[in-house]
């Protein structure tokens, strides 16, 4: 095998999907690292998990402790979240995020810019948005903050106006979409699945069973 393919379904409102997307780049780069022979390319799939959240999103705190019944139930679950986030090296700030935010726009810059922009930049791009939600508690639905994104990454108003026109229409659906129960999703060489934060041992050894089979 000279080429991994993996394929990566998320949605940036999730935490989850940050954990993941640290794994799967300490396991990448690990697996670079043992078998530089190999080329591993990434493909990300914008999945918009709430759709209805309105345009300008929600009270942050509001909407989980509706979610999650109770104010208690919201502190044990972000522990949880924060005790596997702990695993893999960082800590996200869920004091400093006040809007819950709706992702149609921010995955529709993402589909249009992945034409546009190599793999590097990207990933670039993903975790500017990913650290400024969950680290410095950005409202990612915004369009002065998407615009501030797209300008670094070398994208004029014009085409970003246009891109963000009808944001759903943009945001990527494809058949590997339709499969997806929950995010993060991985595929690898359009084989092998798991779903779930997994470790980044664990996904380095789905990636060695693959080379090996």
């Amino acid at each position: 095998m000279t080429n991994l393919q993996i394929e990566v379904g998320f949605d940036l409102i999730c935490p989850w999907c940050l954990i993941g997307k640290v794994s799967l780049d300490k396991a990448i780069s690990r697996f670079t690292e043992q078998y530089p022979s190999v080329e591993v390319n990434v493909k990300w799939h914008g999945v918009q998990l709430l759709p209805d959240v309105p345009k300008n999103g929600l009270p942050f705190q509001a909407f989980y402790e509706k979610r999650l019944g109770s104010l208690q139930a919201m502190s044990l679950r972000q522990q949880q979240v924060n005790d596997a986030a702990a695993k893999v090296g960082f800590r996200i700030n869920f004091d400093r995020i006040k809007t819950f935010p709706n992702t149609a726009k921010a995955h529709a810059l993402l589909t249009c810019m992945s034409n546009f922009i190599g793999e590097e930049e990207y990933k670039k791009t993903l975790d500017r948005l990913f650290h400024g939600y969950f680290f410095f508690g950005e409202d990612i639905g915004s369009d002065e903050l998407l615009y501030s994104v797209a300008q670094a990454a070398g994208i004029g108003k014009k085409m970003f106006d246009e891109w963000l026109e009808q944001p759903e229409s943009n945001i990527l659906t494809d058949g590997y979409l339709t499969q997806i129960r929950g995010v993060p999703h991985y595929v690898f060489n359009q084989k092998t699945e798991i779903s779930g934060a997994q470790s980044p041992e664990q996904i380095f050894a789905v990636m060695q069973n693959l080379l090996r089979s």
